[in-house]
């Protein structure tokens, strides 16, 4: 019988690769698949990964979050090879562009990668989903700033206007500063909204739940700013202003609690819940507004072509 497997988007570096090497150093049992876009990349990890933890069982397949069609073909490669079930999705990969960019779809490529390419990912291949499996996205704690932060705790609106901003929101600085934190926020809703819709529509118990690593400096924050001694100016206060907050964290420790989401059995029957580094935490308010929820859902299925003959779940 194959062993199932465990795919991690973005798993060739930073937090999803000691995602991966925590998997790998603490069971025999699964594949890993690291869903990349580089796939020189995503070799060089897969034999860095077999080489530190002994674990044979890894491979890479090519995954692009910014093209629709590089999606779909991801989960057609997956059913031609056939590989095995899947015990486990994290949704790992993410990033906060300089300036404004698109995906080769025309979408807003923060929200086009960080929610659209992975909503539609966890859909086509939940059909591959073991009954008893989970889905991680990883969502970040900039979904819920503090008070004095320069800009506002996002609220979900509309993901066409997300995917095609506006004149006004290309020009408007609190709306672009909020790109970022409003896709994490569309993460939750989605695990959420996910979660539900197993419970009511399926008779499966796969866990869907978000999962915080904290403030990683190295990547988030430090993407946003232009020149190096910039990103060294700016990476070094936030990285002492998320210490003393507690919001700090990093690959090795968040990847660490990451990985014990797939692992650990204390998370056998916890879903719909976000989870900052090993602890069950109340995400914002936005996040549990059931309607906005739904409509995220509706419009993302719209965006993606996501048609109910390729979903289990309902796509409205």
């Amino acid at each position: 019988m194959k062993k199932p497997s465990v795919i991690i988007t973005g798993g060739n570096s930073g937090l999803g690769y000691e995602c991966a090497k925590n998997i790998a150093s603490a069971s025999s049992e699964y594949l890993i698949v690291l869903a990349c876009r580089n796939a020189e990349k995503a070799a060089a990890a897969v034999d860095g990964l077999r080489k530190e933890t002994g674990h044979g069982d890894i491979v890479a397949l090519e995954l692009d979050l910014a093209s629709i069609d590089s999606v779909r073909a991801f989960a057609k490669k997956y059913d031609a090879e056939n590989l095995p079930p899947v015990y486990a999705i994290v949704c790992n990969a993410g990033l906060n562009p300089v300036g404004v960019t698109y995906t080769r779809d025309g979408f807003e490529t923060t929200f086009g990668v960080n929610h659209l390419g992975h909503f539609l990912l966890a859909n086509l291949m939940l059909k591959n989903v073991v009954g008893d499996g989970r889905i991680v996205f990883v969502s970040s704690d900039t979904h819920k700033p503090p008070k004095f932060f320069p800009f506002p705790a996002p609220v979900f609106e509309s993901a066409r206007r997300l995917a095609h901003p506006d004149g006004k929101a290309l020009n408007d600085g609190t709306t672009l500063m909020l790109r970022y934190p409003t896709s994490k926020l569309c993460n939750i809703l989605c695990a959420y909204e996910m979660s539900d819709r197993l419970r009511e529509e399926t008779d499966l118990k796969i866990t869907v739940n978000a999962f915080n690593p904290g403030l990683m400096t190295n990547t988030n924050f430090n993407a946003a700013s232009s020149g190096f001694a910039a990103r060294l100016l700016l990476g070094a206060f936030m990285s002492m202003f998320a210490a003393m907050m507690g919001r700090l964290g990093n690959a090795k420790s968040s990847g660490r609690e990451l990985a014990a989401m797939i692992t650990d059995k204390r998370y056998e029957r916890v879903t719909g819940k976000y989870v900052d580094r090993g602890k069950e935490v109340k995400s914002s308010p936005a996040s549990y507004d059931g309607k906005a929820a739904k409509k995220l859902w509706a419009e993302s299925a719209v965006l993606v072509k996501l048609s109910p003959e390729e979903a289990i779940l309902s796509v409205t």
